[in-house]
């Protein structure tokens, strides 16, 4: 039998882990929300009155909460507005109404309360049975895209009818629905008290993560896939270990926003993946190929390869693996007809790697400057003819 009543304190795990369990890998890899509503109840703008769980017989299968907001008009001015979400049900709850349900009672209420509009993010295919329609076509526009845009994700609907007559303004989202953004240490600390959830690109999730799906790779051990700023606490585990990035050619990592912001910069494109251990679903390396600007004596148009893994994970064949699955990725993919790559002589154990796929030792030696401090470090050259 379901029940629908108001939060309580005794809810508030139980629902946020419904909540994570609701919109794990649906928009990004992993999600936000479930801190977003931690968050949220001590925010000013929450509405506690609005604040809604589904029970079947006695189990949290649904949660709805409301926020203020407002529009704003071209002189500049505020108009009041809100909003809602995350609104979710339970993964063996869903497609069955129990959604509609939830929100149709939550609007009933807000609309009793005099709540005047709603604006918000989602799929008219679903919240058009609950009477939404595309915000543009009630001149409200979205706060990033251009003023005379339809936005096929953005929907608003009037509670009170004529509330937004003669009204036109831009709406941005409260700002509390950008915590996790804006807090990603927080963020990723709270992250850590639930069970671990294997983070994956999926078709239909928002830009840029579903346009990275199709750079996945995997093997029975391993996923190649794009990097996330998430991932900035673990690369900084490895990063900084002083015996793994001299090894590469790189200096070892000083702190954790120093691992984020290269995320953000360096691994940041189409080229470079992150290893990871998908038994754990840890990130335990990295491996791309690029535009070659060592010294290398390099083709032109000829992609300098790289690679590095954890000390942890040293002579367990992952970067053999990890380099195979990347160059077959090449060869079907891109019409780059060779690679080079180097390593330095007191790690012939990349070497091995490299002549293990393909490689091939050019009787090259050129000596790499780019590790500060540090004396110049005697690099052998391979190339791969593809």
């Amino acid at each position: 039998m379901n029940n629908i009543r108001l939060e309580q304190p005794r809810d508030y795990r139980v629902v946020e882990n419904l909540t994570r369990e609701a919109f794990w890998n649906v928009y990004q890899p992993g999600c936000t929300e479930h801190y977003v509503l931690n968050q949220y109840r001590n925010n000013p703008d929450f509405i506690p009155e609005l604040d809604f769980v589904m029970e079947d017989d006695g189990r949290i299968i649904g949660h709805v909460m409301f926020s203020k907001a407002q529009i704003t008009l071209k002189d500049g001015s505020a108009f009041p507005s809100w909003t809602f979400g995350p609104i979710s049900i339970h993964p063996d709850y869903k497609r069955k109404g129990y959604g509609l349900k939830l929100l149709n009672y939550a609007l009933e209420k807000a609309r009793g309360m005099g709540v005047g509009c709603l604006c918000m993010e989602g799929n008219i295919d679903f919240y058009r049975h609950a009477g939404f329609d595309y915000a543009s076509n009630l001149n409200i526009h979205y706060h990033d895209m251009p003023w005379d845009k339809k936005v096929p994700f953005f929907l608003a609907q009037e509670l009170i009818p004529g509330y937004l007559k003669g009204i036109e303004g831009t709406y941005c989202p409260p700002k509390g629905y950008f915590v996790a953004d804006e807090n990603i240490d927080a963020f990723e600390a709270y992250e850590k008290t639930f069970p671990r959830k294997v983070k994956a690109f999926n078709e239909g999730q928002l830009p840029p993560y579903a346009e990275k799906t199709a750079l996945v790779m995997q093997s029975d051990r391993l996923l190649l896939r794009p990097w996330i700023v998430s991932d900035a606490a673990t690369l900084f585990l490895y990063a900084s270990d002083p015996v793994v990035g001299p090894r590469a050619g790189w200096e070892p990592h000083q702190c954790v926003e120093e691992s984020r912001e290269i995320i953000r910069t360096v691994f940041h494109n189409d080229t470079t993946w992150a290893i990871v251990l998908k038994e754990t679903d840890e990130v335990i390396g990295c491996i791309g190929y690029q535009p070659c600007t060592l010294a290398l004596p390099a083709r032109e148009n000829e992609p300098l390869v790289g690679y590095w893994v954890a000390k942890p994970f040293w002579n367990q064949g992952v970067c053999t693996e990890a380099l195979k699955m990347m160059l077959d990725r090449i060869r079907t993919t891109t019409d780059i007809r060779s690679l080079i790559s180097g390593h330095f002589i007191d790690n012939p154990a990349s070497g091995r790697v490299m002549i293990k796929c393909g490689f091939l030792p050019t009787g090259e030696e050129v000596i790499d400057r780019t590790l500060s401090g540090n004396e110049d470090k005697l690099m052998r050259v391979l190339r791969l003819e593809l």
